[in-house]
């Protein structure tokens, strides 16, 4: 949608189709790209009755023409797009081996590693997936020094004490860190996830500011290239490393074999984070980065970079256990920072994890938003 919006956009993601007819509608040109996706990345549905509805939307003033001509280079711009990402399937390989020693991840429930090769998936807007990979956690090399730190046990202890979901260790978490955990957690099935939710925010400022067609076209287009190079960033980060760092579940209860006498195991310990029926658990990947954090310095890095640093918005939630539904924000960094921040009182993740996330992911937004806008 974003390329069939040339020439309101400044840079196209694919070669430009230079043989359409300028006149040709461009609502009927993005209907058509976003569509021909839509029906290849998800072939069991039928988008069908959407894109009808999107058509009727063009004023019955327009040439039908042009709509067909519109039509037309939106699905060779579809074609284009899917040809473009042909190689992805390697990427989504189930393939993993684990490290076996204390502080590397361990499957902490029935699921096995979750999209291990992500980080090798062909970026949209960075030149390579290791572009933005972050320093590893405290700038350790190896799990044995990790594990014996003063920074570990100061990280590894915080999560135990404001993450716990039950065990010995009671919470000293507030209950306004408790509404912040489930706001932003959005992990289950059935909502919309991090991703999701970002765009949710996303559509909720742009119909605030009243963007117009075109510039929702480039808008999403920036913030969604930013999250899917997002996920590679994260994903490299948490596999493709020295250190693919265990979750605190891990971390608490097998503190006894982490060699650190500044952290005592307790084996009953669980996370705040449940699933619909409501069972503890830990997503099913390696702690470091988060990707939460990642997603969200992405999506700040390229909103900040559109509407200003500083912008008041209101942002929702679909996460079943969130009580408050609604929270307000002043800037993009600040509502970044505390969805980076909720994993920890959700029990998930270590400030570092979070930290790490948000860098890697500023930096990726505002790369995103210079080479795809500014240049």
């Amino acid at each position: 949608m974003h390329d069939a919006n040339w020439p309101a956009a400044p840079r196209t993601y694919l070669p430009r189709i230079t043989q359409r007819n300028p006149n040709d509608s461009i609502e009927a040109t993005m209907d058509a790209a976003a569509h021909g996706v839509l029906k290849s990345l998800f072939p069991d549905f039928d988008f069908a009755p959407a894109l009808n509805a999107a058509t009727a939307q063009i004023p019955s003033w327009v040439n039908p023409a042009l709509i067909s001509g519109g039509k037309a280079d939106g699905e060779k711009i579809a074609t284009l797009m899917i040809a473009e990402r042909s190689g992805d399937e390697p990427a989504f390989s189930p393939a993993y081996t684990l490290d076996g020693v204390p502080g590397a991840w361990r499957p902490t429930g029935p699921a096995n590693a979750l999209d291990p090769n992500l980080g090798r998936l062909k970026p949209f807007a960075m030149t390579s997936g290791t572009q933005f990979r972050p320093p590893l956690p405290a700038g350790f090399t190896s799990y044995d020094q990790l594990l014996r730190s003063p920074q570990y046990a100061a990280q590894v202890n915080e999560v135990k004490m404001l993450g716990s979901g039950s065990g010995t260790t009671p919470t000293t978490r507030t209950g306004e860190q408790t509404q912040v955990a489930h706001f932003w957690a959005n992990d289950v099935d059935g909502t919309y996830k991090p991703p999701g939710q970002l765009l949710d925010i996303t559509a909720t400022i742009s119909k605030m500011k009243g963007l117009k067609q075109s510039e929702n076209a480039e808008l999403f287009g920036l913030v969604s290239m930013a999250l899917a190079d997002a996920s590679i960033v994260a994903w490299d980060a948490k596999y493709a490393t020295p250190i693919d760092l265990w979750r605190p579940q891990s971390a608490v209860r097998e503190a006894a074999t982490d060699d650190n006498a500044a952290t005592t195991a307790d084996p009953q310990w669980v996370p705040l984070s449940k699933d619909r029926a409501g069972t503890p658990f830990s997503p099913p990947f390696p702690a470091y980065i988060s990707g939460h954090a990642t997603f969200a310095g992405a999506w700040a890095g390229v909103m900040q970079r559109w509407f200003g640093h500083n912008l008041t918005f209101t942002a929702r939630t679909e996460d079943p256990y969130a009580t408050v539904r609604e929270r307000t924000f002043t800037s993009f960094a600040a509502a970044a920072e505390e969805d980076a921040r909720s994993r920890v009182y959700l029990g998930v993740h270590y400030q570092w994890d979070a930290d790490g996330g948000l860098e890697s992911g500023f930096d990726l937004g505002e790369f995103v938003y210079i080479t795809r806008r500014d240049q």
